[in-house]
């Protein structure tokens, strides 16, 4: 049977790297999202949700810069004349000239339509009369989605992969991490999770490993595996 003292030091212990790697989690920098038009179109139970994954910043019509930094960018109150002109490739308006210079980058683009063109592109078009020119507008959406750009409500965006935990979920496990955490084996997408000497490993990330089927690899300052055995524990 365990002594009493050793094992109230081992829950300390626990807890201590429990504790740190809140804090860890806490201390990541949330990236960009860019949010063309301003907070006021925006309530605040939105902002909130955005605010626990990003750091949102604002651009509106009167603002001339592009942001470099941004990671995704959010469009709020799109108009069919931007869905036209992005699908088209006219920028002679500001969201327009944002819109293809992110096309162009590369970066993730939502274009959260407005209420009228919601209800067309987005809703139950079934009722509206014209069902040609319905079509015709249905194919620049076509068109932007081969571009990266979704049209989509805000709830989508929200529940989007996109949205969740930082926009990194592809990213592999640094083998500098100094603190390996549940939510960083979850989003290795490799079955070997490479670590250094002096990284700390939390329990509920060794015991995620386990249950993953990850192996959790200690590497020397050369790259060469110290210790493994397959199952994330050492």
């Amino acid at each position: 049977m365990m002594d009493r003292t050793l094992i109230d030091q081992i829950v300390v212990e626990v807890l201590k790297k429990l504790d740190m790697a809140t804090i860890w989690e806490s201390a990541k920098p949330k990236p960009d999202l860019l949010i063309v038009k301003g907070v006021q179109d925006l309530d605040p139970s939105q902002l909130i949700k955005l605010e626990t994954k990003w750091n949102v910043i604002y651009n509106d019509a009167n603002e001339s810069d592009f942001p470099e930094t941004a990671k995704a960018v959010i469009f709020l109150d799109a108009t069919q004349d931007l869905l036209v002109k992005g699908a088209v490739g006219i920028t002679d308006t500001h969201e327009s000239k944002l819109l293809a210079r992110y096309i162009l980058a590369g970066v993730p683009i939502s274009l959260i339509p407005s209420t009228s063109l919601g209800r067309i592109i987005l809703g139950d078009n079934r009722v509206m009369i014209n069902r040609e020119y319905i079509s015709h507008l249905l194919q620049y959406k076509e068109t932007l989605k081969k571009f990266g750009v979704k049209v989509e409500s805000f709830l989508s965006f929200i529940q989007s992969p996109l949205n969740e935990e930082q926009s990194h979920t592809n990213e592999p496990v640094s083998s500098t991490k100094k603190l390996l955490t549940q939510t960083d084996v979850k989003k290795c997408k490799e079955e070997k999770i490479m670590i250094c000497q002096k990284t700390i490993v939390t329990p509920l990330a060794r015991d995620t490993a386990r249950e993953l089927g990850k192996s959790i690899c200690v590497i020397d300052s050369k790259g060469v595996d110290v210790h493994a055995n397959g199952n994330g524990n050492w």
